[in-house]
């Protein structure tokens, strides 16, 4: 085997050419790194050529031989093969090849060691270099030992304590910058040495170090060294990985550092953009620990909102500045931590900033406040009052940039909180007007030119975004304007201003519904053009934007008048998927989930289409990555063929398997980096949430035996998948095609189920192989998965099925008793997803309350508890057992009025669906009930009437509740004129379920005056039932006082009768028609001024 020719092909595949460096892996893979000997002449390469590059090359490729050939290699050749390589290293003066050579011994001393330490004076040497007085062998000595834990961290496990106290010298070396970073960089490596329960001297030992580590970021920031800084900002990103014991108190002094370096203008903005970039990751996987540091939240709001004040307009969206690094630590701390210690004192600084006389302040005012709300949409709803009118007054602003900003805060506002904002629509929508205007007036200055395309685009993504809060009959004055101006913006020459027209126009049909239709044959020409578009990009984007808003436009007409566009609109969104766009199919999916809905049973002849678009990208091949890997890291992994990460295929190699990027260098790659989600999985997420929407809608029963089996098959292993999209999906759609199914079954049979355990009704066979699978797919995700999302939409569908379809899955093997066990880890706070990073299993709970998307996890669990109450009647009092202390003390909870109204509505729930099962909990819970009638938090006051109703509807302790009648009567009466919550509608309700339990104890001649002038109900349409049953009973009864009001609830029965038809549920609605067909028997006269009443009661 020719040396020379070795070192030549390496020195050559240095150039630049694919195809000659094709050329050298074959023939280096065929006569060289297939022999143990080559890598003997890698290291003598190493260690006597005189080309750098060369040696770093060889050095590479010897780390990667090292796996296959060292133990081939003889014995007595060893000892020298091993004093010869690190007497190399340590003369090494390139530092990359001294780095790369450092790998090869530390590859080496892996196997070494693995084989019974066959190296053994390794480690005493390498202490004793590492602690050398001379600087250059202290750097060599202090790489080596990187790379050594870097690849296999226990080669020290016996000798962490004496690591330590070298780190604890090298750290603060006095000379060496390299040792000390190569010190810190060890640190990171170890971490996962260390249990903090069982070492706690040691982790004492590492804490000690953590100041030392902060001066060695400090010293590379002020030393302007970007790669020593990168790699000191790493090593405090590891340690989040770990127990949060590792940093222990010095977290909150390592978070006020960081926030400090962040807000500092002097430093470089790469700095401050990674120290913010750490802090936001730290609230992300120790938001527990930052809950717990008094004021650190608010400290992190308000510094990261001055740090916003440096946006700049002709800011790339891409470049991550310290401007919109601190927008996405906001984002963050709404996220995860409560409102009060974020949104508070957001808000609390929004009037000074909004008011600034620097344009900076305005913009961030409104930036943060936009960036904030999908984290807590809830708070900020509740503040819209003091919001709106600086959100107004910088839309009006002078200054165009600010009046841009506005619009993307309103956007991002209207995108959670479209309906509460809706009181101040006339004031909105001039702006937006006005905005819109100005910037389609031309202009010679290309800047502000530029400026008004970007707030074209954002006057329609904020019309886009506030449909839902837009009714029809506000848009109607001002849809011929808005149609006409941005129906003109399709055919602008901007291709984005195309896009973000199309979707406005969208967006004013889904707020017109019907009333677009003047509007429609107009639209749909100007659309029709970009239909087929496909030239560029930019044209399959625009079509993609056209085909969204179509979805939305059929919505709006319905499906007579969309009929003639609807052939030729499925024909071009079928002929989109063969584009190569992912972006396009997406939103075929989306006006195909669009169209299903409009067009129910009748959309069955597109099926054939639909599912085969759908399966094909449910089995697209993710983008696979290759990663070359020694066999110690493949253990690591735990496979040897591929792993799947953030949606990504990813293919194992053998260290020494042939690639074309031969000559990399090691120190400037990470194949572990983040990976992002891929196109593929995103496709496959949005492909399984349409077809949900298909079987749900458009299939029925002979549509489920065709595709049912299949589309199952290709869902279920995707509740596995590593991207959390695609888990939350595939389980959703699971539980949807199962209520489906169920749906068509009743259909069939004409039976409905009814509540009880074991159930009562037996399912088909279809409906219990599904069930078997809808349930094995959930329970293995649903107790242990850590992403808040995919376990808050398991609960949302199994609620809802529960709900839906009574209790027949529960009969699945294990399922009642694994729902049971996870809900109550969810209640309790102890769910995986609720815990911080590598703290699972201990306690979390903290003051101050919880992040909304927190308290979603446990409010939706909740529900599914509401589910079991519903599906399991009296049955359930047997789990009220085991739910009754976690949901009593969220209801008796002092700090938070979300625990206190959401625990009481359990309760309600509970007491009405366990019906006289729930007589034994009379005394406890009437003792709660009492206390919430007088709660300061109107929503606990509102839903404690609802819940009081119930308990005295369903429970027979009478003499319990019955001492407490007059009592509860003067609690409920001033609620009677609150209009707040929908407290009047549940008063009323609690009233008359009062009165039919025990009318002779509630005075009918006071109460029933006060009663029946509250109606007919505004808000809460479900407390009609009560209402009008207790009515019938009092005609019944002829009790003279309803007698004498009949005058007045003539109108009232007019009014409920009359649409909107949720007003009344069937059963009441039928009851309400009796009431007045025997009254008008009884007393004609009475109804001559109401013949409509006549006529929605049928009798005229």
């Amino acid at each position: 085997m020719d040396q020379q020719r070795l070192a030549a092909l390496l020195q050559e595949s240095q150039v630049p050419d694919t195809q000659k460096i094709k050329a050298i892996t074959a023939e280096l893979q065929k006569n060289y790194y297939s022999k143990p000997e080559s890598l003997l002449l890698l290291v003598e390469i190493i260690a006597t050529h005189d080309d750098f590059g060369v040696r770093q090359q060889a050095a590479v490729q010897a780390a990667r031989l090292v796996p296959k050939h060292w133990e081939q290699i003889p014995k007595e050749q060893k000892v020298a093969v091993r004093q010869h390589l690190v007497q190399a290293t340590m003369k090494e003066t390139n530092p990359k090849c001294r780095h790369a050579e450092s790998r090869v011994i530390a590859a080496i001393a892996t196997i070494d060691f693995e084989d019974g330490n066959e190296w053994p004076d390794l480690l005493p040497a390498l202490f004793q270099l590492a602690g050398n007085a001379d600087v250059g062998q202290r750097e060599v000595g202090s790489y080596i030992i990187f790379s050594l834990l870097e690849a296999n961290p226990t080669t020290f496990s016996e000798k962490t304590k004496e690591l330590l106290e070298l780190f604890s010298h090298t750290i603060r070396d006095p000379q060496s910058a390299d040792v000390r970073i190569n010190t810190m960089m060890s640190i990171g490596a170890m971490l996962l040495m260390f249990e903090p329960d069982e070492d706690e001297e040691e982790v004492a030992a590492l804490q000690s170090l953590l100041p030392a580590m902060v001066d060695v970021l400090k010293d590379a920031v002020q030393a302007g060294d970007d790669e020593k800084t990168g790699q000191a900002f790493e090593v405090f990103q590891q340690f989040l990985a770990y127990e949060s014991a590792l940093l222990g108190q010095y977290l909150k002094d390592l978070v006020q550092f960081m926030i400090d370096l962040a807000a500092n203008t002097q430093a470089d903005d790469d700095v401050r953009s990674q120290a913010l970039s750490f802090l936001a990751q730290t609230v992300r996987y120790r938001r527990m620990k930052i809950q717990g540091m008094r004021d650190m939240g608010q400290l992190l709001t308000q510094k990261s909102m001055v740090i916003l004040t440096e946006i700049d307009d002709d800011e790339d969206e891409d470049e991550m500045s310290p401007a919109r690094s601190a927008l996405a630590l906001l984002d963050q701390l709404a996220t995860d931590l409560p409102p009060r210690q974020v949104i508070v004192p957001l808000l609390d600084a929004l009037p000074q900033f909004a008011a600034s006389p620097e344009v900076g302040y305005r913009k961030a005012g409104i930036l943060a406040l936009g960036t904030v709300v999908e984290g807590a949409p809830d708070f900020v709803a509740s503040q819209v009052k003091s919001i709106m009118p600086h959100v107004i007054a910088l839309l009006n602003d002078a200054d165009v940039g600010v009046r841009h900003t506005a619009l993307i805060g309103l956007a991002r506002l209207a995108d959670d909180i479209a309906e509460e904002l809706s009181a101040y629509n006339e004031a909105i929508m001039t702006g937006l007007v006005k905005n819109l205007q100005a910037a389609m007036a031309p202009s010679a200055d290309p800047k502000l030119a530029k400026k008004n395309i970007e707030v074209i685009r954002s006057v329609c993504g904020a019309l886009d975004s506030m449909s839902e809060g837009l009714d029809a009959s506000f848009m109607k004055q001002y849809a011929g304007e808005l149609v006409e101006n941005i129906g003109a913006l399709v055919s602008h020459e901007d291709y984005k201003v195309k896009v973000a027209a199309a979707g406005a126009l969208g967006a004013i049909a889904e707020s017109l519904d019907e009333d677009f239709k003047p509007y429609f044959e107009k639209t749909m020409h100007a659309l029709g053009a970009y239909l087929r578009v496909k030239d560029s990009e930019e044209d399959l984007s625009l079509r993609s934007g056209v085909i969204d808003s179509m979805g939305r436009i059929a919505t709006a007409v319905g499906p007579e008048t969309f009929q003639p566009y609807v052939m030729d609109l499925m024909t071009a969104s079928e002929e989109g998927l063969e584009l190569d766009n992912s972006r396009l199919r997406e939103s075929s999916f989306i006006l195909w989930s669009s169209l299903a809905k409009v067009y129910g049973k009748e959309f069955a002849t597109f099926l054939p289409g639909v599912f085969k678009g759908l399966f094909q990208t449910l089995e697209l091949e993710e983008e696979e990555i290759s990663l070359h890997l020694t066999e110690e890291e493949k253990g690591i992994v735990g496979t040897t063929e591929e792993v799947i990460t953030a949606g990504k295929k990813i293919r194992i190699k053998d260290a020494n398997e042939d690639d074309e990027d031969l000559m990399e260098d090691e120190d400037d790659t990470d194949d572990w980096e983040d990976l992002a989600v891929s196109a593929e999985a995103l496709e496959k997420e949005v492909a399984i949430e349409i077809l949900g929407d298909v079987l749900t809608h458009a299939c029925s029963g002979a549509e489920v035996t065709q595709y049912l089996e299949k589309a199952i098959e290709m869902i279920s292993p995707l509740a596995e998948h590593p991207y959390e999209g695609c888990r939350k999906a595939a389980l959703s759609t699971l539980w949807r095609a199962y209520a489906r199914v169920w749906q068509l079954m009743e259909e069939e049979t004409g039976s409905s189920w009814e509540p009880g355990f074991p159930p009562k009704q037996t399912p088909s066979v279809t409906l219990v192989k599904l069930g078997e699978i809808v349930s094995q797919a959930t329970l293995q995700i649903w107790g242990e998965d850590g992403d808040r999302a995919v376990v808050t939409e398991i609960n949302r569908n199994v609620a809802a099925t529960l709900k839906a379809c009574g209790p027949a899955i529960l009969a699945q093997k294990d399922l009642m008793t694994q729902i049971v066990s996870i809900l109550t880890t969810i209640i309790t706070r102890s769910h995986p997803c609720q815990q911080d990073l590598g703290d699972e299993g201990e306690d979390q709970e903290v003051e101050g309350g919880s992040s909304e998307y927190d308290w979603l996890i446990i409010d939706t669990a909740l529900d599914v508890v509401i589910g079991l109450a519903v599906a399991l009647g009296p049955s359930f009092a047997e789990l009220w057992k085991i739910f009754e202390k976690p949901i009593l003390k969220f209801a008796s909870s002092e700090a938070e009025n979300m625990e206190r109204s959401t625990g009481v509505g359990v309760i309600a729930e509970c007491c009405s669906n366990m019906e006289a099962a729930v007589t034994p909990y009379t005394q406890k819970l009437l003792n709660l009930l009492l206390k919430r009638l007088s709660d300061a938090d109107q929503e606990t006051r509102s839903n404690a009437a609802y819940a009081t109703g119930q308990l005295i509807l369903n429970s027979t302790d009478s003499a319990t509740y019955l001492a407490q009648y007059e009592t509860i009567l003067q609690k409920l009466e001033p609620m009677l004129q609150i209009t707040d919550a929908r407290i009047k509608d549940n008063a009323a309700g609690c009233i008359c379920r009062m009165i039919m339990a025990h009318p002779d104890r509630v005075p009918l001649g006071q109460v029933l005056p006060a009663l029946v002038g509250l109606l007919p109900l505004k808000d809460d349409y479900e407390e009609n039932s009560p209402l009008y049953e207790c009515i019938s009973k009092l005609y019944e009864l002829n009790e003279p006082t309803i007698q004498q009001l009949t005058p007045k609830l003539i109108p009232v029965f007019e009014h409920v009768l009359s649409p909107p038809a949720e007003q009344l549920d069937d059963e009441t609605r039928e009851l309400v028609r009796k009431m007045v067909a025997l009254l008008f028997n009884a007393k004609p006269d009475l109804f001559s001024g109401h013949p409509n009443v006549l006529k929605l009661a049928g009798l005229a």
